[in-house]
């Protein structure tokens, strides 16, 4: 555990090793010697204790009552006589702990002092401590500014209004069944609890209203071919409660978790700025609760909004997901992701039929991918090579998978390499998995951002290999984009359909231009050096040959 006051040579643990001398007698038990009946000196060790606290939020408890732990962040302290468990653990097992801690904490300690001696808010709390852990103030920006104003409280809607239990149960289900699997940021038993106690009180506005409105708005979206009219309603009242997150005195993690299928949300079905920002937002919600650090190992900058009523492995979760939505929306749109400063949360264990560790480790791989980084080509090849040792069932995480692969292609292709045809095969061949998972999404009316995303982006990736390998599938990928707009008839889809379609126009016009050269050349051979023609070529009928596209036969493996 980092003490707040590292530079001090007397640090608060110091003082509370004094303060407890006289009056514990655990303490002096500890530091005392005594003869056996053999004569020999023997030095008693301390005793292993946790008090309960502690063992709830699994920290390493120092055996004092009152802890140090409990002084520094005001908690209850008590212990409960219990017998003392037995372990036997092996020497491998103990030193790859010992060694794993030993990194989490060189990891998250490098600028821990640095933050909380820069911190103003927490300086009060570490002087008081010197002078008295009892009585030491906590952290709080007590000189921040003069203090607030008196606002009007604006009243939320009531979710209960919009909603009748029968229908957020039904919503509940699509949502568990088509987002939660590759999410899995909400858990499922808790959910159902909630919405059954929900519509005990119809007037009460709870904390939980904001994930039950994003379970819902994302239960209706997905949902297939109904959508429940109060969608957008639903939608507009989750925004309602969270933006008073932004400037709320308590933050929880229930705000975290709402923030994240917002997120989800505002990614499926609105431009890339409402979506960049809500993923911001998440995760300046997620830092401030201070969900990126361990439990032992949390700053005390994050004590006066910290949330130790989840379990870890929630906590886990949380960030996680809120890290990879982030940063690939980051890296498509082009702008800045947010990197908290001392992250040490660990990875999420799996779970049966959930594949959000899946989904983390793909977003592992992409971290290479960072702007910042000046990787070789041989870096992003050996990226590539671990995006095909993962093996995906899920169609979403699929897209992904193929998404990823077209990226790095993109980023190959900016370091002017000479690409091999190996690497290029590969590509395709990711593409041509893409295109399969977003037809089987689209015929099962689920809205995956990278449904239309995938074929978009792969069609214009087989315009600039250009070679006869890649046109050729361009026949295919354009009938899979025609599919996929059949299926969600939406302006959207339709003007990316359009956009497309004139790049594979102005790419035939560019052949045909270039291959009049070599012509006009054969037939001025004879005739001596004359100077170009000024005449413009003669427009092409591509309307034909897009059409033509419609009865090219699809691959095989086409489904």
């Amino acid at each position: 555990m980092y003490s707040g006051n590292r530079q001090d040579p007397h640090s608060h643990i110091d003082h509370l090793k004094r303060s407890h001398l006289d009056s514990c007698s655990m303490y002096c038990d500890v530091m005392s010697s005594h003869t056996d009946t053999s004569g020999r000196v023997r030095t008693r060790q301390r005793a292993k204790r946790a008090c309960e606290m502690c063992k709830v939020r699994k920290r390493k408890c120092d055996g004092h009552e009152p802890c140090t732990c409990c002084i520094r962040y005001e908690y209850q302290c008590s212990f409960k006589p219990s017998a003392r468990e037995k372990m036997t653990v092996s020497k491998s097992s103990k030193l790859s702990c010992e060694l794993d801690a030993q990194r989490l904490s060189d990891r998250a300690g490098a600028n821990q002092a640095h933050m909380e001696a820069n911190s103003g808010t927490a300086f009060p709390h570490l002087l008081g401590m010197k002078m008295n852990p009892q009585s030491a103030p906590k952290v709080h920006g007590f000189s921040w500014n003069l203090g607030p104003r008196d606002e009007p409280l604006e009243p939320s809607t009531n979710m209960t209004d919009l909603i009748s239990r029968e229908e957020m149960e039904a919503l509940a289900n699509h949502y568990l069944e088509k987002i939660h699997p590759v999410y899995g940021v909400v858990d499922s038993e808790d959910l159902r609890q909630r919405i059954e106690h929900r519509w005990h009180d119809l007037t009460v506005v709870a904390s939980y209203d904001s994930i039950l409105c994003g379970v819902a708005a994302l239960g209706s979206l997905y949902s297939g071919h109904t959508q429940h009219p109060k969608e957008s309603a639903l939608v507009q009242c989750a925004k309602e409660q969270l933006e008073t997150t932004k400037t709320s005195k308590t933050i929880i993690l229930h705000h975290a978790s709402a923030w994240i299928l917002r997120t989800i949300y505002l990614r499926s079905t609105d431009c890339p700025h409402a979506s960049w920002m809500a993923s911001y937002s998440t995760m300046h919600i997620i830092e401030a609760i201070g969900d990126h650090q361990d439990p032992e190992l949390a700053s005390l900058v994050y004590s006066d909004t910290a949330d130790i009523s989840f379990n870890e492995e929630t906590r886990r979760r949380l960030f996680w997901v809120a890290t990879v939505l982030n940063s690939w929306i980051s890296y498509e749109y082009d702008r800045s992701r947010v990197t908290p400063r001392g992250v040490s949360c660990k990875l999420p264990l799996p779970r049966k039929d959930d594949f959000t560790t899946d989904l983390i480790n793909l977003y592992q791989i992409s971290e290479g991918l960072d702007p910042d980084r000046d990787n070789k080509a041989s870096a992003f090849e050996e990226a590539l090579t671990r995006v095909e040792g993962l093996t995906l069932s899920h169609d979403a995480l699929i897209l992904s998978q193929s998404n990823l692969a077209l990226t790095i292609y993109r980023r190959l292709r900016i370091l002017s390499v000479n690409i091999s045809n190996d690497v290029l095969a590969r590509v395709m061949r990711f593409g041509n998995q893409g295109l399969e998972a977003a037809t089987r999404l689209a015929e099962d009316r689920c809205p995956w951002w990278h449904v239309v995303n995938l074929p978009f982006q792969f069609i214009c990736i087989l315009l600039t290999i250009d070679t006869r390998e890649s046109l050729s599938h361009i026949g295919s990928a354009l009938c899979s984009f025609r599919a996929i707009t059949r299926h969600y008839n939406t302006p959207t889809i339709h003007t990316a359909l359009e956009t497309i379609e004139s790049l594979v126009c102005l790419f035939q016009t560019k052949k045909e231009r270039d291959s009049i050269i070599p012509r006009d050349s054969l037939q001025q051979r004879d005739e001596g050096p004359t100077e170009p023609s000024s005449t413009t070529p003669q427009a092409l009928d591509v309307t034909s040959w897009l059409g033509a596209t419609e009865n090219l036969s699809l691959p095989d493996n086409f489904d």
